[in-house]
């Protein structure tokens, strides 16, 4: 069985992470062939995915090639897709899903697509363009109940196609590593308080700073990593010298070895406006990491018992910072409860669910919703 994994292009972030992973899982695979179709053909992760060996084949070379009415690269995506001829084409991004789809009609493949944050597209022809498609698409994932409720239900789905969750998962073997010194290699102090994603308005890094100035008022030792890169860096480098906390923030910028900081991080932050379910608080899971997080960040869906829910406000992301540190039973409590948590979503568990619903698709094509029912992990009334 091959399947054809279409995305709009591959800069760092959850979708990217989550691919390269899954990829090199079929690596060692018999009954599952992949590859990776690059639509702009560009970003900062293909040179991990040459490194190491997974196959992606680039449709344009710039990111023009991603404007919606540029049919030419629907043309080029679909003879790709005619030579590779998959068993399923499966899409990620609005670009991967709107090409992707444009290029199947007609193919007769079974057409997977992903959804994977709760975001709301703005524009009204992306708006229309995800309802018009809906009728290209043989079945939608959503990586939580709520980006199933609140996006694909009332953005993409008009058809009534069938439409499962699939939580995201950590790899865990890639989480047994050392933590990284951050003593020595940042001058961090003694208590670690981590931001990762990228740096752009939606993650609420701004909120985050304002709230740890607070926290270094009662606990100086503390240091904040906003791990990762993005549009918004300037901006909050700016926001730190002006509360004068320098010497309390690190800014690594992008890495490869987020593991590492995350087996040394002792409180992770999310104050995000909305997420899909990011895999970074799965892997806090493994490293037993307490998390605060904002209501929408729908990993609350299942690691609930292992977090502190927050308002996006810098008084009360402080105040559970601070009631964290002062209460090392409470973050006992909720760091035991991430490590019972997180082995039901571990990348084994879910390949073989994936690898399931691909065979039961293939077998089963346009039979209905009923098919694919075992696969689905819904929340149903908890969300």
């Amino acid at each position: 069985m091959k399947i054809a994994y279409v995305i709009g292009g591959l800069p760092f972030g959850g979708v990217e992470n989550w691919l390269l992973d899954l990829s090199l899982r079929f690596k060692d695979r018999s009954d599952v062939d992949s590859v990776v179709i690059n639509v702009s053909g560009t970003g900062i992760k293909a040179a991990e995915y040459a490194e190491k060996e997974i196959r992606v084949v680039d449709i344009c070379d710039s990111k023009k090639g991603l404007k919606t009415f540029k049919l030419s690269t629907a043309l080029k995506l679909r003879k790709v897709l005619k030579d590779e001829a998959p068993d399923v084409i499966h899409t990620l991004h609005f670009s991967g899903d709107y090409f992707g789809r444009l290029a199947a009609v007609g193919l007769g493949i079974p057409v997977v697509t992903h959804i994977r944050n709760i975001h709301r597209q703005k524009k009204k022809f992306r708006r229309f363009a995800n309802k018009f498609l809906c009728r290209f698409t043989d079945v939608f994932l959503s990586v939580s109940g709520q980006v199933e409720k609140e996006c694909v239900a009332l953005d993409h789905n008009v058809c009534g196609k069938p439409s499962l969750v699939f939580y995201n998962a950590a790899d865990p073997e890639k989480l047994k590593v050392d933590g990284i010194d951050l003593k020595k290699e940042f001058g961090a102090g003694d208590v670690i308080i981590s931001g990762v994603g990228r740096f752009v308005p939606q993650k609420n890094f701004d909120l985050l700073i304002h709230g740890f100035a607070r926290v270094v008022e009662k606990y100086p030792q503390a240091s904040l990593v906003l791990l990762g890169d993005g549009a918004e860096r300037e901006k909050l480098e700016k926001l730190v010298k002006y509360l004068k906390i320098e010497d309390k923030v690190i800014f690594p910028g992008y890495r490869s070895d987020v593991p590492r900081f995350m087996r040394s991080t002792d409180i992770l932050v999310m104050p995000s406006d909305y997420e899909g379910l990011p895999i970074t608080h799965i892997e806090a899971l493994f490293c037993g990491v307490p998390a605060i997080i904002s209501r929408f960040v729908p990993s609350l869906e299942i690691a609930s018992e292992a977090s502190l829910l927050c308002r996006r406000e810098p008084a009360h992301i402080a105040e559970l910072i601070i009631s964290l540190i002062d209460n090392k039973d409470l973050h006992t409590k909720l760091s035991e409860k991430a490590r019972e948590i997180a082995p039901e979503y571990s990348m084994d568990n879910y390949v073989e669910r994936l690898v399931g619903f691909y065979k039961a698709l293939v077998k089963n094509g346009k039979n209905g919703k009923d098919d694919f029912k075992q696969f689905d992990q819904a929340p149903g009334e908890k969300v």
